[in-house]
């Protein structure tokens, strides 16, 4: 981008109201990040829809959670958890497997291929998410933290 283009866009965005800027960058930003780390999880043959579900999974659930645990935590529907991780399960990062109390339930369990992944990506994880947030100090983050909880307790409630 020339620097006149990037000149005229700052104008447009300071001319813009702050609610209007917060939502749109929230929609731009996400898919630049679901493009870098959709190129980044490319050697590993997983896309970030299923990164985030395998991460949804090992980090708030203590035993294998449920499609239905899943898609609710995600606000997603059942068919397309259901859908990620059966081709999570192809990969062999998942195994669907019927509950043993309710065969009509079906549980979400990870892999060690999945645990793998996890510890062979986590070092080039931490440096991504370092800089992400690069210059960004603490009290903004937990300012942004606040802001995200918010809206998405607003979203909920409008669900």
């Amino acid at each position: 981008m020339g620097v006149r283009l990037l000149e005229r866009m700052q104008e447009m965005l300071d001319g813009m109201d702050d609610k209007t800027f917060v939502f749109g960058t929230l929609f731009v930003t996400a898919n630049l990040l679901e493009t870098l780390l959709d190129r980044a999880f490319a050697p590993y043959g997983i896309t970030v829809k299923q990164w985030l579900l395998l991460i949804t999974i090992t980090s708030l659930f203590r035993e294998p959670p449920t499609i239905k645990q899943v898609a609710g935590t995600m606000g997603t529907s059942h068919q397309n958890v259901k859908q990620v991780a059966r081709n999570l399960e192809k990969r062999g990062f998942l195994r669907l497997v019927k509950d043993a109390k309710d065969a009509r339930v079906t549980r979400l369990v990870t892999t060690e291929a999945c645990h793998a992944f996890g510890a062979e990506t986590s070092e080039a994880g931490d440096a991504f998410m370092a800089e992400v947030f690069g210059g960004i100090e603490e009290a903004d983050l937990r300012g942004a933290r606040n802001m995200m909880l918010l809206l998405w307790q607003n979203a909920l409630k409008m669900k």
